[in-house]
């Protein structure tokens, strides 16, 4: 039990404390850029992923948690186990779909960076550079754009390493519990008997007659 609430309570403390972080650049206006405007769709697209990263980050650790704490007292589903690379890849692969999305959020950072560019490019004519009138509005193009582009990078860019710091949380977890179980399986194996030891029958010794040439009854 003692693991359990162990593995819940850092996860709890981690994510509370970026959020708090977080909270505090809302409240002093620093996340404003990011909000409005054409990154707020990007925002809004990168915030979704994490979320639902967030969520299966949270759903996991409580799962396993709960098979620690099993597995401590002898019980569980995955005590049955036999192949320890079975076991190993049955654990590992619960958590896979993490490191995907924190891929996706680095991507969809990049991708954002794209965008922002694109952005400046779509809206520069041949005639506004020629034009020294249209210098102003060249600029303030280039801007928007470029901040879309820092942006979206930084964002991504900070919510893959918050997920990947969960995940990495739960890897720590899936190999201890894994460790755990093949540690009870082997000291169950050498408690228990040996399938198929042939059993050997005591010799008795020959009766005191038979050994002097006498007929026994």
């Amino acid at each position: 039990m003692e693991e359990q609430w162990l593995l819940k309570a850092k996860f709890v403390a981690f994510n509370l404390t970026i959020s708090a972080f977080v909270f505090v650049l809302y409240a002093q206006g620093w996340l404003d850029r990011v909000l409005t405007g054409h990154i707020a769709v990007a925002t809004a697209i990168i915030g979704i992923v994490f979320i639902v990263g967030l969520v299966m980050s949270a759903y996991r650790v409580w799962k396993i948690g709960g098979e620690l704490d099993k597995a401590k007292l002898g019980g569980g589903r995955l005590m049955k186990v036999e192949s320890e690379r079975a076991l190993e890849i049955r654990l590992f692969s619960r958590i896979s779909h993490l490191q995907h999305i924190a891929n996706a959020l680095g991507m969809l950072g990049l991708i954002g960076t794209a965008w922002g560019f694109s952005l400046f490019a779509a809206n520069i004519t041949p005639d506004m550079v020629g034009n020294a009138a249209s210098a102003g509005a060249m600029v303030t193009t280039l801007a928007s754009g470029l901040g879309v582009a820092i942006y979206a990078t930084m964002l991504g860019g900070a919510l893959c390493l918050w997920t990947t710091c969960n995940l990495q949380l739960l890897r720590g977890a899936t190999a201890s519990l894994c460790a755990l179980i093949m540690d009870e399986a082997h000291a169950r194996s050498r408690l228990a008997p040996r399938a198929g030891t042939p059993d050997f029958a005591v010799p008795q010794a020959a009766p005191y007659g038979a050994l002097r040439g006498e007929a026994t009854p």
